[in-house]
């Protein structure tokens, strides 16, 4: 978990000094796995979360000796301390679901508009988010490879949507053609009646396939920003050829 998402989800701006350096420790314990604190280390994780550093003598006597005290001293050492058993407990209780999250997607509309585009589709909704979460975080061959996959379905499903998805069936008629073949028939279809952004069709094919396919080829940013502008059209002609917008 990424620690302004942690900052969020807690309110942590709301807190007292004392109760954000706990939750604070709390947040390093899990992201970590060290269960010793330090005054250094609490203050640098202030500071990290954009909080004055705090009076340490001060802090470390709330910490301790203090009515609503968190921490021991660990055995054997001076400026060290840990949980207090039943003080980990209870945060555990009330915080650990964090970590336990496997839905959640961290996306901002880095790549494409969340309000435009989201609130369709459930399953939509979750592509969007994968495309800007990993164009975020640098990912771009999954980035190519999702917006590859985007493209698809919409297609398949402005194909749905006018009633022709049969031009688009394989031989068994219950599944649908490679997407090399898609891209055939739909810049040529006079029902679908793409715009003059047919002629980007293969462009998003082949970078979502190079991501996919090509073994010593790796996507960087430029190969994702160089598409996205044509990108952003043609979903927004699909969403409508989808009777989504």
């Amino acid at each position: 978990m990424q620690l302004l998402q942690f900052i969020e989800n807690t309110n942590l701006n709301t807190y007292a000094e004392a109760e954000r350096a706990k939750l604070l420790s709390f947040y390093h314990y899990k992201e970590t796995g060290n269960c010793h604190f330090t005054m250094t280390l609490i203050t640098e994780l202030m500071q990290k979360s954009s909080f004055n550093a705090p009076n340490a003598s001060r802090l470390k006597d709330k910490l301790i000796k203090g009515k609503s005290k968190v921490f021991l001293a660990v055995k054997g050492t001076r400026s060290e301390f840990e949980f207090i058993p039943a003080v980990q407990q209870s945060l555990e209780q009330e915080y650990g679901a964090f970590w336990a999250d496997t839905e959640t997607i961290i996306s901002d509309s880095e790549l494409l508009d969340e309000a435009k585009f989201c609130g369709k589709r459930n399953y939509l909704d979750k592509l969007i988010m994968q495309i800007n979460s990993s164009y975020t975080t640098n990912c771009y061959d999954a980035c190519a490879v999702l917006m590859r996959r985007l493209f698809e379905v919409l297609l398949v499903l402005s194909y749905q949507h006018l009633g022709i998805d049969d031009e688009i069936k394989d031989v068994s008629g219950t599944g649908y053609i490679m997407l090399d073949g898609i891209v055939k028939n739909a810049k040529n279809n006079t029902t679908l009646k793409l715009s003059r952004i047919k002629k980007e069709l293969d462009t998003f094919r082949i970078v979502g396939n190079f991501s996919a396919h090509n073994i010593t080829y790796t996507a960087g940013k430029k190969d994702v920003d160089d598409i996205k502008l044509n990108y952003r059209v043609m979903l927004e002609e699909l969403y409508n050829k989808a009777g989504l917008l």
